[in-house]
């Protein structure tokens, strides 16, 4: 979000305005959305949200006060808040991208002319556009296949990661396969 210093850097008093601006527009992004801050959870619902994969296990473990999400009753919405970025949204690309739009017009997102929306991670930088589909791939595994496969799924600018993204590990035979760099939007 403009004129705030990212996640790695934002001070708690900032973070605590950027809860409070979100919290302000909430209203006006619509969805039935609430707001449920991390500190109020138990560790239990906390733990269900990881397993639904609808917060990361390191926000999950955040003892941040100022970290929340806003979710709808379905859980089919989810947006962290001072999670990596200020905002992580989850959910379907296209509801994804409509909520995107409504908060931009709510919120000033830190932009750059020359190098598109400004994140935390730098492979993040330009559209800010991340897509990730999970795959379940036993028998990969069963025959022997599977780091080859990986291996060339790498070479094709993607990355392989477990379960829940970024530093876990495969569950399962589960696995999370996401581009390297962001992607463009065509209009």
């Amino acid at each position: 979000i403009k004129d705030f210093n990212f996640e790695n850097k934002c001070s708690k008093d900032d973070k605590k305005h950027i809860l409070e601006k979100i919290e302000g527009v909430l209203p006006s992004i619509g969805y039935d959305l609430k707001l449920l801050r991390l500190k109020d959870m138990d560790n239990l619902t906390k733990q269900s949200l990881v397993e639904k994969h609808i917060i990361s296990p390191e926000f999950a473990s955040s003892k941040d006060e100022n970290c929340a999400i806003l979710i709808n009753d379905e859980e089919n919405i989810c947006i962290m808040i001072n999670e990596e970025d200020h905002l992580r949204i989850e959910e379907l690309m296209n509801l994804a991208i409509e909520i995107d739009q409504k908060l931009e017009r709510l919120v000033d997102y830190a932009f750059s002319e020359k190098y598109g929306y400004l994140t935390a991670c730098p492979t993040n930088v330009g559209t800010g556009l991340r897509v990730s589909v999970m795959v379940h791939l036993p028998g990969l595994a069963e025959t022997g296949n599977l780091n080859k496969i990986l291996h060339i799924v790498n070479n094709f600018g993607m990355s392989v990661r477990g379960v829940y993204g970024e530093g876990s590990q495969s569950m399962g035979n589960m696995y999370q396969i996401s581009n390297n760099q962001t992607l463009g939007l065509t209009e």
